[in-house]
């Protein structure tokens, strides 16, 4: 991995990311990729765009807390006080990054892909207010590719077929309830992000 994987054709950098996962993560990073690249179709988006930033989602997930937070300071990336104490966050930041706002470091910095890429791979675990169309792609693909199969999976992807909005809101109440039943703490980005398609869903 270095300067000579920017620019590569979607074979190649199916194959680079895919090396660098763990082989049981490998399944969902193909998955992800999989279902952007047809949820975009299904709602006009880029198609090329949703499966690279699909592909590229976890490339830093293999990392452990400290390597993330190393690459996190080698790439001038800002993290909150909330991420630095839920590391598991990390790899979306460390994935992606830009310049005011974390957007996609390894996809930035070692294959060159666009700002709609890095952005996507920044927001697909938390989700933020006023997403873009394949921000909410690649946040819900993530959700529900083929090899999830969490209680209600099933209720958010037949949503997902439906409406996207409507898909990208379930799949946020689910896990902002998910995180609160087991104690742990909710990013407020998702927290916002559910207020904004909720207050976008009363003034249509």
């Amino acid at each position: 991995v270095g300067e000579n994987d920017k620019g590569l054709s979607f074979e190649r950098l199916k194959d680079v990311s895919l090396s660098l996962h763990k082989p049981s993560r490998v399944p969902h990073a193909i998955g992800v990729c999989e279902t952007a690249r047809e949820m975009a179709k299904k709602y006009g988006a880029d198609e090329t765009l949703a499966a690279r930033a699909g592909i590229l989602h976890d490339v830093t997930k293999a990392l452990n807390a400290k390597q993330q937070l190393l690459l996190a300071e080698k790439w001038n990336v800002d993290l909150t006080d909330f991420e630095r104490a839920n590391p598991q966050l990390l790899h979306a930041k460390t994935g992606a990054h830009s310049a005011k706002i974390s957007r996609a470091a390894a996809a930035r910095e070692i294959f060159g892909e666009c700002e709609a890429v890095q952005s996507a791979i920044e927001w697909h675990t938390t989700g933020k207010p006023n997403m873009t169309k394949l921000e909410k792609i690649v946040y819900l693909a993530d959700m529900i590719e083929p090899n999830r199969t969490y209680p209600g999976v099933e209720a958010i992807r037949a949503a997902a077929e439906k409406d996207l909005d409507e898909g990208v809101l379930l799949a946020l109440e689910r896990t902002i309830a998910h995180l609160q039943e087991e104690g742990f703490a909710v990013c407020e980005d998702s927290v916002r992000a559910r207020a904004f398609l909720l207050s976008e869903r009363k003034s249509s």
